[in-house]
């Protein structure tokens, strides 16, 4: 008999795509995810076992939910809206995080410990935290399939079956852009690397934002590689199979799985800037193109 299983990942839009990673284990059940309105177009709709996603948003469809008993519910987001949600939906088994009335707090299951102990809802708190997500040297892949005791084994993000790699040859694609939240995820080095690709024949393309995400999803699969910093870009570009490289100045590279296609160009300065808010320019400026070009080199071959 086949078990329903819930499975709650709201954003952002990168970690929504790797979660995917999960349908591989539950190919064989009945999936329900959850998920941000905006995300929903990210995820594979012919997959099989996927029969429903529901944006968090519509509320009323989420409400429904509360007359259904689900094997397992997979709750993996550190937010309020999302834990809460969980909390109230009936199951047989939960990991992940769950809202404790009694102490009116956040909190998550055993089970998911190894990996709500490096979040902002962590039981050690922010600092320690951080340190231990700085210092641990595990893909996020790794942390979700042991939850659910499994082994990562490299199984490949899904995404849309329509959208398929397509590159143009020498053609580049390159994501300066980053989110308000973390400023010191843009490197200052991109338009100078830019002027050095195009003069040894490249074309190059730096990313727009679309409308529709899935047209985004299509600019970056017209492209023979990919330079990026921890971005949503880049994780398109790893389910594409994209030579990619990528630049990391405040976010952990370890939790990136490379998928033997991806090179990382690691600040020096990393853990000066680890996942702060405010621009660190040391983190950024001690990114030299010699470094980069080093990593474009090790891909060159691939693409």
């Amino acid at each position: 008999m086949k078990r329903q299983i819930l499975i709650i990942k709201t954003s952002a839009t990168g970690d929504v795509v790797r979660t995917s990673v999960l349908l591989h284990v539950f190919a064989n059940d009945e999936i329900t995810w959850i998920t941000a309105e905006k995300n929903k177009y990210v995820l594979p709709d012919r997959f099989p076992a996927l029969k429903q996603v529901i944006a968090i948003e519509d509320i009323s469809t989420c409400k429904q939910l509360e007359n259904k008993l689900f094997d397992w519910i997979l709750s993996l987001d550190d937010e309020m809206e999302s834990v809460q949600l969980a909390s109230s939906l009936s199951y047989k088994k939960l990991t992940g995080a769950f809202y404790n009335k009694e102490r009116q707090k956040m909190e998550y299951t055993d089970d998911s410990a190894a990996w709500f102990d490096l979040s902002l809802i962590s039981r050690y708190g922010k600092d320690i935290a951080d340190k231990m997500k700085y210092e641990a040297t595990k893909s996020v892949q790794s942390y979700l399939y042991e939850m659910v005791g499994h082994t990562f084994a490299g199984e490949e993000y899904l995404i849309p079956e329509e959208i398929i790699a397509n590159p143009t040859p020498k053609l580049i694609g390159i994501e300066d852009r980053a989110g308000a939240r973390w400023p010191t995820k843009r490197w200052n080095g991109y338009e100078e690397l830019a002027r050095k690709l195009e003069e040894k024949g490249y074309e190059v393309r730096f990313f727009k934002e679309r409308a529709n995400m899935r047209d985004f999803m299509r600019d970056i699969a017209a492209c023979s590689l990919i330079i990026t910093g921890d971005t949503l870009s880049m994780h398109f570009a790893l389910a594409l199979k994209i030579p990619t490289v990528a630049i990391f100045t405040c976010t952990t590279p370890h939790e990136i799985y490379d998928y033997g296609r991806m090179e990382k160009v690691i600040s020096p300065c990393l853990w000066e800037a680890f996942y702060k808010t405010t621009y660190i320019p040391e983190a950024v400026e001690s990114i030299t193109q010699e470094m980069v070009w080093k990593a474009i080199e090790k891909v060159e071959k691939n693409f």
